[in-house]
């Protein structure tokens, strides 16, 4: 029986600790972090100052572009879309890399598209990868339209009492071609998208690093309680099991920010 019990307990354990680590590695949201820096301007991503305009009709948007004003929007209703991109531009393409003296090319897409609507399970795979691709929403505007927007989707989770400052502009072919089947449901003028998303402010590496040392701090976390339930046992001579628990969690996930580090070695391998 208690055999049966410690087996149940090591898968449960192995499940959390797997968990936890791709969940860090590949789908929390990062760009809050990113944005604390981004001040308030007229700057595209930047918190929207008193210069920046409101967009609420469908009939200014044409306007917004051709006289490239700086704009921003209401929190309204969402709806996300089907298409998502990558956060970092400069890891999309075609890289080429050695294994064992053989020449191998490794094809990082910039787009990631799913079914319209979007299925269950796309939706999740979509969500999963967030922390490396962003999705597009639909706003709904004042009028009852929609506008395609383009911003870093952590504000889709928290909400924004303001979204950030952006530039109206022409959609691209895949934007596009992901408006026009949405079109057929929501009043969306597919030749346009608000793109409130700041470039250039994630390097992949960098942001790596940063679920990373996460995923360390975690782990500094469960061994500085382990040693401080450990240290009331030795002073008061009480035998804990909170710590042979946790010194059993600390090696489990341990190993796991290890497989985590040589994932992120061979990717790096593949994208030089």
């Amino acid at each position: 029986m208690k055999k049966e019990l410690s087996s149940l307990f090591t898968i449960f354990r192995n499940i959390i600790c797997i968990t936890f680590v791709l969940l860090v590695l590949l789908s929390v949201p990062t760009g809050w972090v990113y944005d604390l820096w981004a001040g308030e301007g007229t700057e595209q991503g930047q918190r929207p100052s008193v210069d920046v305009q409101r967009l609420q009709q469908q009939e200014d948007i044409e306007t917004c572009f051709l006289s490239n004003t700086p704009v921003t929007v209401n929190n309204r209703e969402l709806v996300a879309c089907p298409l998502a991109r990558l956060r970092d531009s400069e890891q999309a393409g075609v890289h080429m890399h050695h294994n064992s003296g053989v020449k191998r090319s490794v094809s990082v897409s910039e787009y990631i598209y799913a079914d319209y609507p979007i299925p269950p399970l796309q939706r999740f795979v979509q969500g999963f990868v967030g922390g490396y691709y962003n999705r597009y929403h639909l706003l709904k505007l004042e009028d009852g339209s929609w506008l395609c927007v383009y911003f870093d989707d952590y504000l889709a989770l928290t909400g924004a009492d303001n979204y950030p400052t952006g530039y109206v502009r022409y959609t691209t072919t895949e934007e596009r071609r992901m408006l026009n089947q949405m079109a057929e449901d929501y009043d969306v003028d597919p030749v346009y998208v608000l793109d409130m998303y700041r470039y250039g402010k994630v390097s992949w590496m960098m942001d790596v690093l940063l679920r990373l040392a996460v995923c360390v701090a975690a782990a500094v976390i469960v061994w500085s309680i382990k040693k401080a339930f450990k240290m009331q046992y030795l002073i008061f001579g009480t035998k804990c099991p909170v710590v042979e628990i946790l010194n059993s969690w600390r090696k489990c996930y341990e190993q796991y920010i290890f497989c985590g580090f040589f994932v992120c070695f061979l990717h790096q391998r593949n994208t030089i």
